[in-house]
């Protein structure tokens, strides 16, 4: 019985150890709204800027829409990771040249990138659309917003490992609060 009595002791201090030693791994891991270091992204042409946290995510060098076949001088865009990779942060804005619609460009997004996901936000308005869901071990987020008299694409998207949604879900919902301003900043030619 004596044995018996150790080893319930020795489980439970386990336990209490393991427990502990969670809650320091969170508070550490878990950065402070100083260490999110919230700036603001300015492309050169002055056509794009986005609030970010630069304590999470660190901006990758070249503009990934130079692989684009259609260049115009009003494009430009910018990718962001965290220091792990698992989480990415893309943000662009686009000449609409085919005028495309609000619908038209949401059903074209859930077409290439979406089809296979599980939406859990499909809402849009007259000049913005936002997805947002899960594909496989992934959620994903992705806010189109149609500015200029509907002439200019203003798009973010971010992606990150499911199991990690309790942290980036805040993270995403602080980006979207602060995109609205930026987008009454921009310049429209």
């Amino acid at each position: 019985m004596s044995g018996t009595r150790s080893l319930a002791w020795i489980d439970r201090a386990v336990t209490a150890l393991a427990a502990w030693a969670l809650l320091i791994g969170v508070a550490w891991a878990a950065p402070t709204s100083q260490q999110k270091n919230w700036v603001t992204y300015r492309s050169q042409q002055g056509n794009l800027a986005f609030e970010y946290p630069s304590g999470i995510f660190t901006e990758e060098k070249g503009d990934p829409t130079d692989a684009l076949q259609t260049r115009t001088a009003d494009r430009a865009g910018r990718v962001f990771t965290t220091r792990d990779g698992t989480a990415v942060l893309q943000i662009g804005t686009f000449p609409n040249l085919d005028n495309a619609s609000v619908d038209e460009m949401r059903k074209r997004a859930l077409a290439a990138s979406y089809s296979d996901a599980k939406l859990d936000y499909n809402r849009s308005a007259s000049n913005w659309y936002v997805l947002s869901g899960t594909r496989g071990k992934e959620t994903f987020y992705e806010r189109v917003h149609f500015s200029c008299s509907g002439r200019r694409l203003d798009i973010w998207a971010v992606t990150y490992p499911t199991a990690e949604a309790s942290f980036y879900d805040d993270i995403v919902e602080e980006m979207h609060k602060r995109f609205r301003p930026i987008l009454d900043r921009t310049k429209c030619g």
